[in-house]
């Protein structure tokens, strides 16, 4: 039971009055998660969030708490994408401090909506801290928990942006390598994603890795990694991992 002057009522009410009948769009969310779902849009829930609510009049530091502690207690979709909805508004408030609560937040993730939102702000905090952030990356590597893993490629160059500073080749195939085979299709999906935007900031060396890798690519990976190539590099590698399929069958 929540008090009626725990910051987390006031989340939780404050949403579920913004609720109005859309069984299609709820339906369509509950498939995407195991958490209560309202079924509110997300401009609705943004612009909720950006209203503010009373803790906000606190200091950053006790903001932080409040959302943490929403973080782990609730069990309402929207409620739990409110917090990632502040920080990403407020990216470049980020510090180490936010990085020892944040980390953590990712037991709690079980759909790729808040996983990819969360891995945005890992993204902006390995950027400023690398040697703080990079060694839980390594960590989550190696996790039998398949978020954990998505988030160790995703958290390192997300979108490649010439207003982002990029880690370096080395580090984000580093962790990309022992993931080339990953059964789980959300990490598959996330090496694809990521070495397609390292193919933006290093073109000759993607290609190179994606022939090295070409036959051990699940075919989702290779889908994503293969977006920004030119459509005749693109049909070539197509190709060989065609004969190569043809000539297994024999």
């Amino acid at each position: 039971m929540c008090r009626q002057d725990d910051p987390l009522t006031e989340l939780e009410n404050s949403l579920k009055k913004l609720v109005t009948p859309d069984p299609a769009y709820k339906a369509f969310r509950e498939k995407t998660t195991r958490l209560q779902v309202l079924g509110l849009r997300l401009p609705l829930m943004q612009k909720r969030e950006q209203a503010g609510f009373s803790f906000y009049q606190k200091e950053k530091k006790d903001i932080l708490k409040e959302w943490n502690s929403a973080w782990n207690r609730s069990h309402i979709h929207e409620v739990l994408s409110l917090p990632l909805f502040y920080y990403r508004r407020h990216k470049k408030e980020l510090t180490s401090v936010h990085w020892k609560y944040l980390k953590n937040w990712i037991e709690r993730v079980e759909n790729w909506e808040h996983a990819d939102s969360l891995c945005y702000l890992y993204s902006f905090l390995y950027e400023r801290y690398p040697n703080l952030v990079e060694p839980t990356l390594k960590q989550w590597n190696r996790s039998k928990n398949p978020w954990k893993r998505r988030a160790s490629v995703v958290s390192t160059i997300y979108y490649a942006s010439k207003n982002r500073k990029a880690p370096s080749i080395k580090t984000v195939l580093l962790l990309i390598e022992p993931l080339i085979q990953d059964k789980n299709p959300y990490v598959q999906k996330a090496v694809g994603w990521q070495l397609r935007e390292a193919y933006k900031l290093w073109p000759e060396e993607i290609l190179l890795f994606l022939k090295k890798h070409l036959l051990g690519l699940p075919a989702i990976t290779f889908s994503y990694a293969t977006e920004k190539l030119s459509k005749k590099e693109k049909e070539i590698l197509k190709n060989q991992r065609w004969m190569y399929r043809k000539k297994k069958q024999k």
